[in-house]
Parts: structure tokens; sequence; C-alpha cells
């Protein structure tokens, strides 16, 4: 799917951006059909090897990723965000938002995704058994 934003000429494949091209303003007029995009841009697909993944932001405006904790501050505590796994660094978003980019300490593969601990679903669920088993 194409799609206009403005001069810009966007293509769309599988719900995800997979190209941005400039039109000239003359030739704008010469596109037949041509409407605005009516609905948001999808983000662009992550790159080969990348892994997305979400985290709440404590209180003291941190969280942890592979081992290691990423701060953005305060200002954010509460706030659900999306980090992106890649292999140098990681991608922190809140939304469309960038909130920081920090350089990952250790560069091994990712084995695990799914977070066990306190506040999560599953030690919600095993503290509840406990309750009513005990």
């Amino acid at each position: 799917m194409l799609c206009l934003d403005g001069h810009l000429l966007h293509a769309i494949a599988d719900n995800a951006l997979i190209g941005t091209c400039p039109i000239p303003a003359d030739q704008l007029a010469k596109l037949t059909g041509a409407r605005s995009a009516a609905t948001p841009l999808p983000p662009p697909p992550l790159a080969p090897g990348s892994i997305r993944v979400q985290r709440r932001v404590h209180a003291q405006g941190r969280f942890m990723v592979d081992g290691q904790y990423i701060k953005v501050g305060p200002r954010h505590a509460g706030k659900l965000v999306t980090v992106i796994i890649e292999d140098t660094h990681f991608q922190v978003l809140h939304g469309e938002e960038e909130l920081a980019i920090r350089p990952r300490k250790n560069t091994a593969p990712i084995t695990r995704i799914h977070v066990r601990g306190v506040g999560t679903p599953d030690q919600r669920l095993v503290n509840q058994v406990l309750r009513t088993t005990g």
C-alpha cells in the first residue's frame, strides 16, 4: 500500500513501514487516485535480531532488562515503556516518543524474555495460591 503525507510517499507492507521517498510538487498533481493517509503510519520493522519487550518504570525512574538497570528518570515513573533490544544498545520508547538509548553491557544473545518477580502476573498467581492454601 502507498500513502501520501504531504510531499512524502510511504510504502507499507504487512502493516510495517518499509520505505519513504519524497515526491516533487509537480509530480504530485500527476498521481491519479492519490489521497492523504487516513490513519497514522505503522512503525518501521525491527532490525534483524532485535527483540521488543515492555517494562513498567519503577518509582525511582528505572527498570531492568537483560540484568541491566536502565534509568529514564522519576518523571517517567509508572509508565509502561517499550524496549527494543538490539545487538549493541537498548532503545526505550513510550508510545512514539523515544525516551533513551543506552548501550548494552552484556552483548550475549537474549535467552529469556518473560519476566518473573514481585508484581508480575506469574508471581501474583503464586502468591494468591499460597494465601488460599496456606
